[in-house]
């Protein structure tokens, strides 16, 4: 055999040796742990849903087999969620944020509060993705955009930062409609008792797939109108509501619909902090692809008619990117509609 040969046949050993060690490293971290998902929101709603869901399964495809446990933690949209995980949990693999997938946008447009680099998240993939819409209650005498034009309407809302915010001072920017955000509400749950009571006229907004899994009832009786969807094509079950790029006038405002838009394709995302060890988030990773296809997941989504377009750690990744490298005059008008910045 040649030294030559008899090299690269060291070099693949040591390979394979450096591969095997390291994932064994990462079984003996997790065995006997728990992986916490911090969810920004509280209980009830598609992110709460989303996270629980994930929950069930991931641990048995994390090597080492760890617990996984739900928290939730609601608060300025779910900004206070984001910040523990990026810069005050551990940051070693066993603190997973299921935040606001607005989180990257909102910190771009430098969102009070956020302290959290978008870019240096370390994402893990994302379950489902769909178009957010704006609705109204079917007895809010609103029924279209032209509608929301002509009075005021009271929409239910996390915080400033959520897409129940954005979404409809957005609108009111670019449209001239009168919706009202009321925020102080922790999450879906409360928010839907609010409609029914009719303490507010509807949501600012919220994920079709959200929707669907969370009020399911409320589109087999036809109790909310689906005035407006916001993401670059339409969601195949709503063919007849309007997208915001069909709305507005101007090459400037479609370049503000089409920021305020790309959260919409993260949708329900994960991610971990920026120092955990590489090694770990590679797993979860791959944990994270492997509970998405497995069968169990699979069959448990279909029975709570939660939808699911998974995309991987990388595709995500990308996504940020593409968030982050936004014209910045359109950042700033865009942070000045939303009242972020004078």
């Amino acid at each position: 055999m040649s030294n030559r040969n008899l090299l690269v046949l060291t070099a693949l050993s040591l390979a394979c040796i450096t591969s095997s060690t390291k994932a064994q490293g990462v079984a003996d971290f997790y065995k006997g742990r728990t992986v916490s998902i911090i969810v920004g929101f509280g209980p009830g709603g598609g992110y709460d849903l989303y996270g629980r869901v994930l929950g069930r399964r991931l641990g048995a495809h994390i090597p080492g087999h760890p617990s996984v446990a739900v928290q939730n933690m609601e608060g300025a949209g779910s900004v206070r969620a984001a910040n523990y995980v990026f810069a005050s949990a551990p940051a070693d693999g066993t603190v997973i944020a299921a935040v606001d997938q607005n989180s990257p946008m909102y910190q771009l447009l430098g969102g009070a509060g956020a302290q959290f680099e978008s870019v240096r998240m370390q994402w893990l993939g994302s379950i489902a993705n769909s178009n957010g819409v704006v609705y109204t209650w079917h007895t809010s005498g609103i029924a279209t955009i032209e509608d929301a034009k002509r009075r005021e309407v009271p929409l239910g809302s996390p915080g400033t930062t959520s897409d129940s915010y954005i979404y409809p001072t957005i609108l009111n920017g670019l449209l001239g409609t009168k919706f009202k955000p009321i925020a102080g509400y922790t999450g879906t749950g409360q928010i839907n008792i609010a409609i029914e009571r009719g303490e507010v006229q509807g949501r600012g907004g919220i994920s079709w797939v959200s929707l669907k899994a969370g009020s399911q009832t409320w589109l087999d009786g036809h109790k909310i109108n689906i005035l407006v969807q916001i993401d670059p094509r339409k969601e195949p079950d709503l063919s007849g509501v309007p997208l915001l790029r069909e709305l507005v006038k101007s090459a400037e405002d479609e370049k503000i619909v089409d920021l305020i838009t790309l959260p919409t394709v993260l949708g329900h995302a994960h991610w971990v902090a920026p120092n955990v060890p590489r090694e770990r988030v590679e797993a979860l990773r791959a944990a994270y692809a492997a509970t998405l296809a497995d069968p169990e997941f699979i069959e448990e989504t279909k029975k709570l008619n939660m939808e699911t377009r998974p995309q991987t750690g990388a595709q995500v990744d990308a996504l940020v990117k593409a968030v982050a490298a936004t014209p910045q005059p359109v950042i700033d008008k865009t942070a000045r509609i939303l009242g972020w910045k004078s």
